[in-house]
């Protein structure tokens, strides 16, 4: 019950910025123009890569916490992991602004379709100054999402992820298409939000504060915990957000636009996963996991997710035609419905991914991406020279399906579970659901694939069903 409030505390303070981005997304669309607009979803994405050039230290703080708690370890001790992380963040954090401010210009230089290059500069630079804030923003939420203090983790999500788009909405209503200005408001809103988490960490949990000073026999036990996910959390985004700057190097900016924005809308359905595995991973750090939590959470996702991304597909240009406008429709719209196919699938993959991290098994999963990494880039050049962005979303699409085996297969093999006891008979009911939905929304006319859809989701939540889900857990 209580992992189930959390992650609806989560699913609140993820999913509120989605509707802003919904009311605000069109008129910067229609504000900035396709190909500055482009550019902004580019900055939007070099500041999320660079964001997690932390060394998987939120992460493995949150971790490191949460076992301390299990094991029952005083303030002092939980004060020195505290204030080692944050200190070895800020540094972090330092020398990734650093980073993305001495290979703008190089990055700038390579786009097309770029009317005023020196905008595109200065408004990177500008966001260069938010990396330390948002490398230090990660390590004290991983400190109160140790500590089960979702309620703070989500008064000041909600908040920083409105200003992403409020922020720059506003900065059209008041100044004009001004790229540096909405960089800039983002930039406040960073280091705002910062603020905001010390003074919740301090106020809520002072015994997982901020400490007097770090320890240096810690820095190993972080970067240990921390350098593996560090590989996924550099090498996933970076496989997450290639194909955008190529798209921008090899067509146009005005091509990243119309991928960008399908690919934006569609990702944000992962805030579901990602408020369950916030909680999840504590969670499975502190005690022996269980292969009941595994399918529930697999099947609660399942269930959740299937009728959105089927129904993102049946129906991805009358959307998108209504949200932005019919020219646009027409180019984004095929792009938005491989995107939520895979959207659902990876989605999956959060779970097993989870459980792999929080139980000292992040080497698996960073092993897993950087063998990925090199297939993935050479067939991604390969696809966009050969077909434009469907080429890049193609790439996308096979990628992901390929990560999410890969993960299923590593987890079960690393907990020792059998294949029934990581999937059961709800699951792959929900799965067949999924196939019948997902088929008949690709080819089936809408109003007929929208009776496949109900029907289909009908039966993905079949399983979810207390009494039905009792009846399962006995037959597994």
């Amino acid at each position: 019950m209580k992992l189930a409030r959390h992650s609806l505390f989560n699913l609140v303070g993820l999913g509120a910025p989605l509707l802003l981005a919904l009311a605000s997304i069109p008129a910067l669309l229609q504000g900035l123009g396709e190909a500055r607009f482009g550019l902004l979803t580019l900055i939007w994405a070099v500041t999320s890569y660079f964001g997690l050039f932390d060394l998987g230290l939120g992460r493995a703080l949150t971790l490191g916490l949460a076992r301390r708690l299990a094991a029952g370890a005083d303030g002092a001790a939980l004060q020195a992991l505290t204030g080692t992380a944050l200190r070895l963040l800020l540094a972090l954090g330092v020398v990734a602004a650093m980073v993305l401010a001495l290979v703008a210009p190089w990055g700038v230089g390579l786009m097309r379709g770029v009317a005023d290059e020196r905008e595109a500069l200065v408004a990177t630079w500008c966001m260069a100054l938010a990396l330390p804030a948002i490398t230090l923003t990660a390590g004290l939420r991983g400190a109160l999402e140790a500590v089960h203090a979702f309620g703070w983790v989500n008064a000041l999500r909600l908040p920083l992820g409105l200003w992403t788009f409020c922020g720059p909405w506003l900065v059209l209503a008041v100044w004009g298409a001004d790229l540096v200005a909405m960089t800039l408001a983002l930039l406040a809103g960073r280091w705002l939000g910062l603020i905001g988490h010390a003074w919740a960490l301090h106020r809520s949990v002072p015994a997982a504060g901020l400490g007097q000073g770090g320890r240096r026999a810690l820095v190993p036990e972080l970067l240990s915990a921390g350098g593996w996910m560090t590989v996924s959390n550099v090498v996933s985004p970076l496989m997450g957000y290639a194909d955008r700057f190529l798209i921008g190097g090899m067509v146009s900016a005005t091509a990243v636009s119309w991928y960008a924005t399908a690919q934006e809308l569609v990702s944000k359905l992962s805030i579901v996963p990602g408020a369950l595995t916030a909680v999840l991973f504590p969670a499975v750090a502190g005690a022996e996991p269980a292969p009941a939590l595994f399918r529930r959470s697999l099947q609660a996702l399942a269930a959740l997710l299937l009728p959105l991304t089927a129904g993102l597909v049946a129906f991805a240009e009358p959307l998108l035609a209504l949200w932005l406008n019919p020219g646009f429709a027409v180019h984004a719209a095929p792009l938005l419905q491989v995107f939520a196919l895979g959207t659902f699938i990876n989605c999956l993959a959060h779970i097993p991914f989870t459980y792999l991290q929080a139980r000292d098994a992040s080497r698996i999963t960073a092993f897993i991406h950087l063998a990925e990494l090199p297939f993935f880039l050479l067939l991604l050049v390969l696809a966009v020279g050969q077909w434009g962005v469907m080429g890049a979303v193609g790439a996308w699409l096979l990628r992901i399906g390929v990560d999410t085996l890969l993960m299923f297969a590593a987890c079960q093999r690393l907990l020792g579970w059998s294949l029934r006891e990581t999937l059961g008979p709800g699951l792959l009911l929900q799965l067949a659901a999924a196939l019948l939905a997902f088929a008949a929304a690709w080819w089936a006319a809408p109003t007929e694939a929208l009776a496949v859809i109900v029907l289909a989701t009908l039966l993905a939540a079949w399983p979810c069903w207390p009494p039905v889900r009792a009846a399962l857990r006995k037959t597994a």
